[in-house]
């Protein structure tokens, strides 16, 4: 049998005819919980009735408007009909109201009452109204007029139409509509400033957020320019004063200056409350995969100095790191403006590709890692995984978990055809977060912070999240290459994330236990909902690659200005591929990181076609494709050109070569010249040359010959050696001659 609900109570207004305990009455008033009740009958006496009795009573009903009642003898307007907007419960509002204006309220009331029914709200049962209120006996312009006219006398400037207008508002919106809204009306936040400046203030606000972080003066100065072109001449008349303008940001909450630096970043992206916490109830039902700069500075394989970022997937369920890759990230060079950049590098693609295949591989144990880092002895249930997996014998204290949907950024990273098409390959579903919405991958983006405090900063190189946290001689210390910062990442995730409690991580049937770590979670529900591994084959791990339609022409496969070429690629010279809208091109998969050899995919048979880069013999060593564009750059320029990948691999294996003997001990580098700035002097310093002509070295004449013998010079004179005594006085002759 089926239950039927119970009717909703009917509205009860001001104005609305009601029948009660067999009677008719009109509803004059809603104060509170009360209802005011006037008899329609002759004989009948006018009622306060609480709201609730008046509900539950036998026999209650709302007639309607007062049109439900019989008119009146008389005047056809002297019972108007009031329309029956506002509900019952309106009184309500007038408790934030001040104690003057719910005196004002309440002494309108009584004047409204007493024009529309005939008797003030103050009035007895079975009082009879004043005949100039009477509504048998007058019209409403009358009553308005009289009102008027004895408020007038009790010294209140009140006309005909303020009563009138306050009777309509109250029938439109009961006791609230005899509230002055003066009273309630708050202060505009703006102030007296214009709204189409407030509204242009705006616009040019929200058009700076994208640039760097300017101060008050400035956009005061981008408002006053924005008032100019629109509105003309009125910009001087609508424009505020600077103080103004500096109050009416802080009314906008506008922030300027380190206010808006300190603000950046920090709850910028806060999405609309309610918050939805990411929910999850196994292992791998939702992993989220994020980006992020690792604050450290490290050496790549030319040996410079580069910033690293940091690629990692993590578990919701169980707080596992699934797989992390760090990658130097650089910004290159180029050549002109028009020109391609070379030397940069960043995590691209096919990090994001390998990081899948990751995740579905145990982690080895490395010859020279803590043997705490090993699965064998851990909290994870090693017996039962190596009985699943073979694999998992030797592996790392790190769990495989094969994701149902990743949760990812919608950087190029992520967002490519690639990573999307790997996904779909291995079954595994993608939701990209919305844009600007760090909360909806708020466990990877809280897990970069915890990795940042937790291995950064102990690592040399560490350079803080900005410059004020960042030391004065960090390039300058001994740092770490790329692969050992990744080796060393792969053993603290095994041995310092893996085995380490998690606050999150507590037992929500048992709170006063301490929490557990990321593997005792996966432990817990390998007990409850199994293992089972995704074991990938060479060619599947082909297929992760990153693809490339070429050509395969005589000379062989053209890709990233290298020629690959093998006798495989034989069959596949000049044909079609038989893809539709390809023509002849190929699907060829290449590996950034391991450029030495590609793979054209051959769908008609599923065959391989390996194929070598032909310059490799000159290069013979294992190099990457940033070593490829570091010599590219090197070369461009000399003068060189991108075709000329023979003078390029040479110079890659100069480069490896440099890199690997080192910086070298006897040269001394060359000292930079002095910078002495512009010249400074009190007057202008003449040339004291000026003036006199270059001279003309081949044209000056030679000294002249001496007759005399140089010898002679120095003899003694001819008397002394003969023994005159006279001959060397000052004033003898014969001493003149000599001399």
């Amino acid at each position: 049998m089926a239950v039927r609900a119970p009717a909703r109570p009917e509205s009860v207004t001001v104005g609305s005819a009601v029948r009660w305990r067999g009677e008719t009455y009109l509803v004059t008033a809603l104060q509170g919980s009360n209802v005011h009740l006037l008899s329609q009958h002759a004989d009948g006496e006018d009622a306060v009735v609480l709201l609730d009795t008046l509900h539950r009573s036998p026999g209650f009903e709302v007639l309607g408007g007062p049109d439900a009642l019989p008119e009146p003898e008389g005047d056809s307007s002297a019972s108007p009909s009031p329309p029956a907007r506002r509900p019952l419960g309106g009184a309500d509002l007038l408790d934030g109201l001040s104690d003057t204006a719910r005196k004002e309220v309440d002494f309108w009331l009584d004047h409204v009452l007493e024009v529309h029914t005939g008797l003030p709200g103050f009035a007895n049962p079975g009082d009879a109204p004043r005949p100039c209120y009477d509504p048998g006996r007058t019209t409403l312009r009358d009553r308005y007029e009289t009102k008027a006219a004895e408020l007038r006398a009790a010294h209140h400037q009140v006309s005909a139409a303020t009563v009138e207008r306050r009777r309509l508002a109250w029938l439109e919106q009961g006791v609230w509509g005899l509230v002055d809204k003066r009273r309630v009306r708050g202060p505009s936040r703006h102030g007296r400033v214009d709204e189409q400046v407030v509204k242009l203030l705006r616009k040019v606000h929200k058009r700076q957020e994208k640039r760097s972080i300017g101060t008050r003066s400035r956009l005061y100065e981008l408002l006053r320019r924005a008032c100019v072109r629109k509105f003309k001449k009125r910009a001087q008349q609508l424009m505020p004063s600077r103080a103004t303008f500096y109050r009416l940001l802080d009314r906008l909450k506008v922030v300027c200056g380190k206010q808006a630096a300190a603000r950046r970043g920090d709850g910028s992206h806060r999405p609309e409350p309610p918050f939805t916490l990411a929910m999850a109830t196994a292992p791998g039902e939702q992993v989220q995969i994020d980006t992020t700069s690792l604050d450290v500075l490290a050496l790549d394989e030319t040996g410079r100095v580069v910033s690293v970022e940091l690629t990692a997937a993590i578990d919701v369920v169980s707080r596992t790191i699934l797989a992390a890759v760090i990658r130097p990230k650089s910004s290159g060079t180029k050549t002109g403006s028009n020109s391609r950049r070379h030397g940069g590098r960043a995590t691209k693609a096919v990090d994001a590709l390998l990081l899948l295949a990751e995740m579905c591989t145990p982690q080895p144990m490395r010859p020279h890692w803590s043997l705490k880092a090993a699965a064998k002895g851990s909290d994870l249930p090693y017996a039962q995984l190596v009985e699943a997996d073979e694999r998992m014998e030797g592996a790392a204290a790190r769990p495989v978990i094969i994701p149902e949907m990743i949760v990812m950024d919608n950087g190029k990273v992520f967002a490519g055809r690639a990573f999307m098409d790997a996904c779909a390959q291995l079954g595994i579903s993608v939701r990209p977060a919305c844009a600007n919405s760090p909360t909806h991958k708020a466990i990877i983006e809280r897990s970069f912070g915890s990795v940042k405090s937790l291995f950064s900063q102990y690592v040399t190189g560490y350079t803080g999240k900005d410059l004020t946290h960042r030391g004065k001689r960090v390039a300058s210390e001994r740092l770490w290459r790329i692969d050992q910062l990744n080796d060393f990442l792969q053993q603290w995730i095994a041995l310092g994330w893996q085995q380490r409690p998690h606050e999150e991580l507590r037992n929500p049937f048992l709170p006063s236990m301490p929490p557990r770590t990321p593997n005792q979670v996966f432990a817990a529900h390998v007990g409850s909902s199994g293992y089972v591994p995704l074991r990938l084959s060479a060619e599947d791990r082909l297929r992760l690659l990153p693809t490339a339609w070429v050509q395969v022409t005589d000379k062989g496969v053209r890709l990233g200005n290298r020629t690959y070429d093998s006798r495989a690629l034989n069959g596949y010279r000049n044909t079609r591929s038989g893809w539709p809208g390809k023509g002849q091109r190929w699907p060829v998969r290449y590996h950034p990181h391991q450029p030495e050899k590609v793979w054209l995919e051959d769908h008609r048979n599923n065959k391989w076609a390996e194929a070598d880069f032909v310059c490799q013999r000159l290069i013979g060593d294992a190099w990457s494709e940033h070593v490829w564009d570091q010599a590219t750059a090197a070369h461009l320029e000399k003068g060189g050109h991108t075709r000329d990948e023979a003078a390029i691999a040479r110079l890659v294996r100069s480069l490896l070569e440099r890199v690997g003997r080192g910086p070298s001990r006897t040269a001394t580098p060359q000292p930079a010249p002095v910078e002495r700035g512009m010249h400074v002097s009190p007057a202008p310093v003449q040339d004291p040359y000026s003036g006199i002509p270059a001279p003309v070295y081949h044209s000056i004449a030679g000294l002249p010959v001496m007759d005399t013998d140089p010898r002679q010079l120095c003899a003694p004179p001819a008397r002394a050696a003969l023994g005159d005594p006279d001959a060397s006085r000052p004033g003898n002759p014969a001493s003149n001659e000599q001399s």
